[in-house]
């Protein structure tokens, strides 16, 4: 390599921003370097920036009017080590199947430098043997080609952006899909389900949930949305929207159990709810107490644990639990 080409590397280096500061086009690139008195091609300024680019620390932006180009330093992209490596490929494991495809695809280049530093070239390569993941509940196969990329696009768009959406939405049950105009507020993922949270134009106080797979078309409509007073997302998945409530009233109510042996092991290791109150063990059972706002998710948690699990109160939840008991036994009688 020529000396003026080294002058000309460093030189463009230099000028060339750190992320995240705004990146610099390679047209202005070019027109720096000719300002400093290099006598060079746009063409040859491109081929210099791909050379960079594959020793590392160079990262380009593609856009319509083409590449836009930052560094990264030792300050914000270390080398990979082992450990992340191995860290990054559990997290496919956990979030890959719930995400959307075009952001899988935006990952896979990580992904496949991980895979790589885990390689049978080297002695990491049983990572694969040594990592299981494991549903809590039973494991189920996402089928993301019941949705479109597209609709995904338009709903994620108008939540970003607040503009509003229309949609056309088929309920469960129902023959005919429904039009709505929504004013988008954010979304929920639950296990492999998406839900889109927003309030019709007409009713714009009401948060309603809608299930991405029973949305059929989506369109922004280019206008600000309308919010409700006093909505925050946190607020409202506090209550647990997506639960299927078990009295109208959806208010947060003191919950009492009694658990021991699996479900009393799995309590002393996490929450059923921020405030939850584990204490007085006696013959092996302990007093758990939370506030929470009663769904059919809560009724199926104390059932999985089946005798471990006592519910005490309130009484519509305890009625509630001993109905879906007696009712499964029946269907063994």
């Amino acid at each position: 390599m020529s000396t003026s080409t080294t002058l000309r590397h460093l030189e463009m280096l230099r000028k060339i921003p750190v992320y995240p500061a705004t990146p610099i086009s390679t047209v202005a690139l070019h027109q720096h370097l000719v300002d400093e008195g290099f006598r060079v091609s746009k063409r040859t300024v491109e081929r210099d920036l791909l050379k960079l680019e594959q020793l590392g620390g160079l990262c380009a932006n593609t856009s319509a009017e083409g590449n836009t180009w930052y560094k990264i330093t030792a300050n914000n992209r270390e080398a990979m080590q082992p450990s992340e490596a191995f860290m990054l490929l559990l997290s496919e494991k956990l979030l890959v199947q719930t995400m959307p495809a075009e952001y899988a695809r935006r990952l896979e280049e990580r992904l496949v430098k991980a895979k790589s530093i885990l390689s049978a070239e080297n002695s990491f390569n049983q990572w694969d043997a040594k990592l299981q993941v494991i549903s809590d509940g039973y494991p189920l196969i996402n089928c993301n080609n019941i949705f479109s990329e597209e609709l995904r696009e338009v709903i994620y768009d108008g939540v970003l952006r607040e503009h509003q959406i229309e949609i056309s939405y088929q309920a469960r049950g129902k023959e005919n899909a429904v039009s709505y105009k929504l004013n988008p507020l954010g979304i929920i993922i639950r296990g492999q389900s998406h839900y889109l949270v927003a309030t019709q134009v007409t009713a714009s106080e009401t948060p309603l949930l809608f299930l991405f797979h029973r949305i059929k078309n989506a369109y922004s409509l280019y206008s600000g949305i309308e919010k409700p007073r006093s909505f925050t997302l946190q607020q409202y998945y506090a209550k647990n929207p997506s639960g299927w409530i078990l009295k109208n009233e959806n208010q947060f109510e003191t919950i009492e159990l009694k658990v021991k042996d699996f479900a009393l092991d799995t309590l002393t290791h996490n929450k059923l709810a921020e405030d939850q109150l584990l204490d007085n063990i006696n013959d092996g059972w302990a007093t758990v107490r939370f506030n929470s706002v009663p769904t059919y998710d809560l009724v199926a948690w104390i059932l999985r644990y089946g005798a471990d699990v006592i519910c005490v109160s309130p009484e519509h939840l305890r009625s509630r639990v001993k109905k879906s008991l007696i009712a499964s036994l029946a269907l063994y009688q």
